[in-house]
C-alpha cells in the first residue's frame, strides 16, 4: 500500500532545523541546545519511553522474539508513561503505512538525506520500529539505553550526520505520531515525545562532539580461513589502533555493497599487533555475509565502524564465567576467554565454564583452537553440544538447557550469544536455575538484529 501523501519539501535556501531538538525544529528552541543538558536529565527521560513501551501488550510475534524475557508488572501509573504507551500502540498497528509516511515526509522535506540511507529501503523500514522497541525491551536500565545511545551517536559519524539532521528526523517522528495517533495524540503526549527525543539526540550528538578518533577505519583482509560449518574465519588489519573491549562488536561493510552495514562481533581480545578477527556465516540471501564468505580473499579491503555493546568483563568482578554459545555466538565469548585468559598473568584465575552448541557435529567449529586455550588455561572447560544429531557422542538437547542443567555453581557470571531464540530461552532457563537476572549478560543490539537483517 502507499504510504500517505506528505507535505511539500521546505523551499530552496529556508534554513535547517536548528540544534537538532524537535523543540528547535518546531522553532521553540534554537541553538546547540544538548549542550546544556544532564545526563541525569536525558537518562529520566529515556526511563519513561522504557517504561512506557515495555507496558505494551505482547501479542505480536515480532514483539514476542524481541522482547526482554523478564517479566514487566502492571501498568504503568505516570500519565507521561501511558501517553507514550497509548501513541505508539497506534503506530505499532498502522505498520508499514507509518514508516512509509515517516521517510516519505523525511526524504521530501529533506531530500539531502536520502543519501545517508541505503538504496533498498525495505529493510530500513523494517527496522525503524524495531530500533525502538529494541532500546526499551533489551536494555535492562534507562543508564544501559543511555550508554547505548552515547556508542550510537559515535557510530553515526561514520555516516557523517550531522546535528540539524536529527532535528529533521524529531520533526518526520513527531509528524508520524500526530498523523497516525491521531486523537491520542494530545498536547500531552506531544511533550512526552519530545521529551524521549531530546533526550536520545542529546547523548547522541554529545557523544559525537567528544570523540576525536576517526569515524571508521579502512582494514585490510590478511586471512581467510574456512573454518568448518560453513563459517569463514576472517582476520584483518585496520589502517588505525581500533579500540574495543572483548564481547563488543563492530559494524562491517564490503565495497561490493557500498552503504549497507552488518553489526559482526569480535572473535578476539585486544591483539598487541592490532589486528581484528571475525567468525562469519553466509546467510541465505544475505548481502554482506555472503560476499565475506564467498568473494573475500587476502588483500581485498573493509570498511569498519566503531565498537559498540555492553556484553564485556566489566559485570563480572573476580566471578567464575559460564559462557554459552550458539553458533557463530561463539565468536565474542571466546574474546571474552582470551581476555580472562590474559587477565589471569596479574589476578585470579578464575574458572570459565564454556558450552558450545550447533545442531549437527559437523556445525560445530573452532573447537581445536579453543582446545589450545585449555592447554595453556586448564580453567577453562569446553562442552560441546548439539541439539540434532543422534550419532554425537556427547551432551545433547539446547544448548541453554544443558548449561543450566550442568550449571556448576549460582555464583558463575552467564554470558550468551546466539541466534535470538537460543539467546532467549538460555535467560530464562539459566534465570530459573538460580543465577541472578542481573548476571546474566548478553549483546542486545545483536539479539535485536538476529530477528532482522544482522550478518545478512
Amino acid at each position: 500500500m502507499a504510504p500517505p501523501p506528505v507535505p511539500p519539501a521546505d523551499p530552496p535556501g529556508s534554513a535547517p532545523y536548528g540544534g537538532g531538538d524537535p523543540r528547535a525544529a518546531l522553532g521553540n528552541q534554537p541553538g546547540p541546545w544538548w549542550r546544556d543538558r544532564s545526563w541525569n536529565t536525558d537518562v529520566s527521560a529515556l526511563g519513561m519511553l522504557r517504561e512506557g513501551l515495555r507496558a505494551l501488550p505482547d501479542d505480536s510475534p515480532e514483539q514476542r522474539r524481541t522482547a526482554d524475557p523478564r517479566p514487566v508488572a502492571g501498568a504503568p501509573a505516570d500519565p507521561a508513561i501511558a501517553v507514550v504507551r497509548q501513541t505508539f500502540t497506534c503506530i505499532a498497528a498502522a505498520g508499514d503505512d507509518a514508516v512509509g509516511y515517516f521517510y516519505g515526509r523525511l526524504f521530501v522535506r529533506h531530500p539531502q538525506l536520502r543519501a545517508l540511507f541505503p538504496a533498498a529501503m525495505n529493510e530500513q523500514r523494517d527496522r525503524l520500529f524495531r530500533a525502538l522497541t529494541r532500546i526499551v525491551d533489551c536494555l535492562s536500565s534507562p543508564e544501559d539505553m543511555a550508554a547505548y545511545l552515547t556508542q550510537l551517536g559515535r557510530d553515526h559519524r561514520k555516516y557523517s550526520v550531522e546535528p540539524f539532521m536529527y532535528g529533521a528526523v524529531g520533526e518526520a517522528l513527531i509528524a508520524t505520531l500526530r498523523r497516525f495517533a491521531r486523537e491520542t495524540f494530545t498536547a500531552a503526549a506531544e511533550e512526552a515525545w519530545l521529551q524521549v527525543y531530546s533526550a536520545a539526540s542529546a547523548l547522541m550528538i554529545r557523544a559525537a562532539e567528544e570523540d576525536d578518533g576517526p569515524p571508521r577505519w579502512t582494514a585490510e583482509v590478511v586471512e581467510c580461513r574456512k573454518a568448518g560449518g560453513g563459517v569463514a574465519v576472517l582476520t584483518v588489519a585496520p589502517d588505525q589502533l581500533l579500540q574495543y573491549q572483548a564481547g563488543q562488536h563492530v559494524t562491517l561493510q564490503t565495497r561490493r555493497w557500498p552503504g549497507v552495514w552488518r553489526r559482526y562481533s569480535v572473535a578476539c581480545r585486544p591483539r598487541e599487533d592490532g589486528l581484528l578477527r571475525f567468525h562469519i556465516k553466509a546467510v541465505p540471501g544475505g548481502w554482506v555475509s555472503s560476499a565475506l564468505v564467498h568473494y573475500t580473499a587476502p588483500g581485498e579491503h573493509l570498511i569498519i565502524g566503531p565498537a559498540m555493546g555492553t556484553m564485556t568483563l566489566r559485570h563480572a568482578g573476580d566471578r567464575d564465567l559460564l559462557c554459552v554459545a550458539g553458533g557463530t555466538g561463539l565468536s565474542p565469548l571466546k574474546a571474552i576467554a582470551e581476555q580472562v585468559i590474559r587477565n589471569s598473568a596479574v589476578g585470579r584465575r578464575r574458572a570459565i565454564y564454556f558450552f558450545c552448541g550447533a545442531r549437527t557435529q559437523d556445525d560445530l567449529y573452532d573447537l581445536q583452537e579453543l582446545g589450545g586455550l585449555v592447554g595453556v588455561y586448564p580453567w577453562l572447560q569446553i562442552t560441546p553440544v548439539t541439539s540434532d544429531d543422534p550419532a554425537f557422542a556427547g551432551l545433547q538437547g539446547n544448548v541453554g538447557q544443558v548449561a543450566a542443567r550442568y550449571l556448576p555453581h549460582r555464583d558463575c557470571e552467564a554470558y550468551v550469544a546466539g541466534p535470538a531464540e537460543m539467546v532467549i530461552d538460555t535467560i530464562r532457563a539459566l534465570a530459573r536455575a538460580g543465577i541472578p537476572e542481573q548476571r546474566i549478560h548478553y549483546d542486545d543490539a545483536l539479539l535485536a538484529d538476529h530477528n532482522g537483517t544482522s550478518g545478512s
